[in-house]
Order: C-alpha cells, then structure tokens, then sequence
C-alpha cells in the first residue's frame, strides 16, 4: 500500500503538520525535525502528490541555472555545488547548456520563466543587458552569476581577476619577458573584458607598449585557443596569457604536443578550479578563482531571492588571487 503523509509523520514522530512544512518549505525546521522527515519518506517511499503541493503553495520547488558551457569544469563545478546548496531546502535544479550563444540563452529564460522554475541563476552569454530585462517576467527571482552588465538591475555575484591578471602580468615582466602574448575570450562578456583590461594596464604600467598581433580572440570555450599559439611564438612571445582555464588546456596540449615545456621555452598564466592538477607540467602563473564561494553564495541568494522577490538587487563581488605553481 501507498504510504501517506499520516504515514510518514508517525514514523517520524512528529505532526502532519510538520511533514507538510518541511515538504513545502512553508515555516522553519530545526535541521533534527527535518533530518527525521526526510528519513522516514525515504524509508516509506512517500511520493507527495507533487500537483496538489504546487496548486496549494504556488512553488514548483526547481531552479533554473543558464550556464554558457557545460563542458567547461569551471561551470560544472558551479552547477553541482548550487545544487547542494538549494537541495537542503528541498529544491532542485534544471540546467540549460547555451554553448555561448545568446539566442539559445533568451530561449532558455523564456522557457524557464514560463511556469516551469521558481527562480533563475544565469551566467549570461548576452551582449546588452536589455535583452536580458526584456525576456524576464517583471519581480522574477534572477540571480547573475560569474558575469554582470553595466546596467544591471538584477542580483549578482562575481569574480574580479583583475588585481590577479595584472600581477600575473607583472610577474612575467619582471622575470625578463617583453613579447607577451595573449588568448582573450569573448569581450562582449564582462569577465573576459576586465582581465584583457588587466593585461593591457600591466604592460601601460611598465611601459611596455601593448601590440594588437600578440593579442588573439578566442570564443571562450574549448578549441579555439590552439590556433593562436603558433602565431605568437612566431612572433616572439616568449610569454602567453590566456583569459580563461578552457582556452588554457588548448594552450597547455599545444605545448606538449609540439615539445615545448612550460616554465623553460614558455611562461604561461592561466587558471583553472584546482591548481594542483597543473603542477606537475612545470612552473607557471595561476590565477585562482573561489568558485565554490561564489556557488554557495548563488545557491543561498537565489533562495533569498525566491523568498522575498521584490527585495533590492544586491551585487556582490568575490576577488582571485595570484599563485605560482609548479616548479
């Protein structure tokens, strides 16, 4: 037989009440109660009758998270840990792949916002933030995250590279380097346009003057950085900096594969979620991102957010540090 919330709240020990609570996410529960709860639906096997919860309450308990790469293990980081964070209240994520395309991205919102989620996490691929405004329903729950606008009203958290790009660069110039080349992403996208900044002030800076051939455009994702590295060694990089970790493992299998070794023919300065998977390829620059802050603190804001959504929009901004690797 079927077990019913009268069911699991004797197993438990506790209300019918609570269960409800707890299952809808209506009052506060001690973390004890809950844990309770919890066990014993998993131990009856108690499905709620998910329609009856949603036309009582008006939540769908899913979030929608936009990413623009999921192959990218810097956005797969961010997703699972976001999703750690929100299933403690009972939510779940639906996630949607734009493969930095922005048509692909206003689909998604459009869809998400449509009745399907109860708020939105997006790290956005699109060009003007009035695209974004336009395709998201007025008092909406949105959440930025890791990229921003000028004129954004919405909530958002991110990371500055800037501080750690430049003393990157820095580095590189102090240890003999004047042909430093470098990858950028996409510049329409807040991230990749601060660190180009970095990089460009770091060379002004120590009067170096910034050449536009040993600056390459990549797209941000994986294989389409691998191209740009023999023209710059062409052109005598003797350094390369890459804006972001998925361009630098193009850079990095370039270099194996043709034989050149990081930290003696070429200094690299790159990033990824985890430094210490790069240590054994040689010495090199590393910008360290806190990923798993910014992930805790989107999980936590859109809940915020999805809780009170008409509260003001809030931006905060998380900094990356400058390290060295390797030997």
């Amino acid at each position: 037989m079927k077990a019913t919330i009268s069911d699991v709240a004797k197993h438990a020990g506790v209300s019918t009440a609570t269960v409800s609570h707890v299952i809808n996410n209506t009052r506060f529960v001690s973390d004890t109660t809950r844990k309770k709860v919890m066990d014993s639906i998993e131990a009856l096997d108690y499905s709620p009758n998910e329609m009856a919860r949603i036309l009582k309450t008006g939540k769908k308990n899913l979030i929608g998270f936009i990413v623009p790469d999921i192959s990218n293990e810097y956005f797969a980081a961010l997703i699972e840990e976001v999703e750690r964070i929100v299933s403690r209240k009972s939510y779940k994520l639906i996630v949607t792949n734009t493969r930095e395309n922005e048509q692909n991205e206003l689909d998604s919102i459009k869809t998400l916002t449509r009745g399907m989620v109860d708020g939105l996490l997006l790290a956005s691929t699109a060009r003007k933030f009035t695209a974004l405004r336009e395709a998201v329903p007025d008092d909406f729950p949105v959440v930025l995250v890791d990229r921003t606008f000028p004129d954004c009203t919405f909530h958002s958290l991110t990371i500055s590279n800037h501080s750690a790009v430049y003393q990157g660069v820095r580095e590189m110039i102090n240890r003999g380097h004047r042909k430093i080349g470098y990858i950028a992403g996409l510049q329409h996208i807040s991230t990749a346009n601060e660190r180009l900044q970095a990089y460009k002030t770091a060379l002004i800076d120590c009067e170096i003057p910034v050449r536009s051939e040993l600056i390459c455009f990549g797209d941000s994702m994986h294989n389409s950085a691998s191209a740009y590295v023999g023209t710059l060694l062409e052109h005598g990089c003797s350094a390369i900096a890459i804006s972001n970790n998925a361009m630098a493992e193009d850079v990095i299998y370039y270099c194996h594969k043709h034989g050149i070794v990081i930290g003696k023919d070429i200094d690299l300065l790159t990033s990824n979620l985890d430094d210490r998977r790069y240590y054994y390829l040689g010495r090199m620059g590393y910008v360290r991102h806190p990923a798993l802050e910014l992930a805790r603190a989107a999980g936590e804001q859109i809940m915020e957010c999805i809780a009170n959504p008409s509260a003001p929009a809030r931006d905060k901004i998380f900094q990356a540090s400058y390290v060295e690797i390797g030997n």
